[in-house]
């Protein structure tokens, strides 16, 4: 359970990284907003408190977690999605 915890969060990494580094507009408008907050790099540290959070309860043998971790990847991906189709 706990690798594919940690599987995801490499996903939601690199989605996030795909969106704070995208190209287009709306992508540089997410980056500018998210450089208010920590440099750009106060995102990274919420989505490593995150992924810290359901590691932690993965390896205690709370089995909802991958629900509600894996919900929380799949809208990051959405959201990458969706973002990127508006860049077109």
């Amino acid at each position: 359970m706990i690798w594919i915890v940690f599987v995801m969060g490499i996903a939601n990494f690199f989605f996030h990284r795909s969106v704070m580094e995208g190209r287009g507009p709306v992508f540089a408008e997410i980056s500018r907003t998210l450089h208010r907050f920590g440099g750009g790099w106060g995102s990274y540290a919420v989505e490593f408190v995150i992924l810290v959070g359901a590691l932690w309860f993965a390896r205690a043998g709370q089995s909802m977690i991958l629900f509600f971790y894996g919900a929380y990847t799949a809208l990051n991906i959405g959201a990458y999605v969706v973002l990127s189709r508006m860049n077109k």
